[in-house]
């Protein structure tokens, strides 16, 4: 009697863990944004040692050759400016450019990456409104 006890308890632990991994959703691997396409598309020139491909969660530091191309996400940069591009997400990059010449300054914008290589501006998230402090 103690035994089939035992050999149940055993078989019931054995399964737990298997139930609890079903359970999880499998997300599938977000594809690389290819560096050549979107730098093509902004305008700027990457640096010779940059990755050919951008996984979420990396970036790529260039610089800006063209800067009418980038006009159209950010204004006013000039020639030389410094331009990081980072991947935020499945194909969601963050470019970030900035130039100290001739007047300090910096732009931000997040861009959606189409399945055709399309650049489209993310829709700005709202902000969170504030909480009441609870007493």
């Amino acid at each position: 009697m103690t035994r089939s006890r035992l050999m149940v308890a055993w078989a019931v632990s054995a399964m737990l863990p298997a139930f609890s991994f079903a359970q999880t959703p499998v997300s599938p691997p977000a594809d690389p944004i290819p560096v050549g396409h979107v730098s093509d598309k902004l305008g700027v020139k990457p640096m010779v040692n940059a990755p050919h491909e951008l996984d979420p969660g990396n970036s790529v530091t260039t610089m800006l050759a063209d800067p009418k191309k980038l006009e159209a996400f950010i204004k006013g940069m000039h020639e030389g400016a410094r331009v990081t591009i980072s991947c935020i997400g499945p194909g969601r990059i963050r470019v970030e450019a900035e130039e100290m010449e001739p007047v300090e300054q910096h732009g931000t914008v997040t861009l959606h990456v189409g399945q055709d290589g399309s650049l489209t501006p993310a829709a700005e998230r709202p902000p969170t409104p504030v909480k009441p402090p609870t007493p």
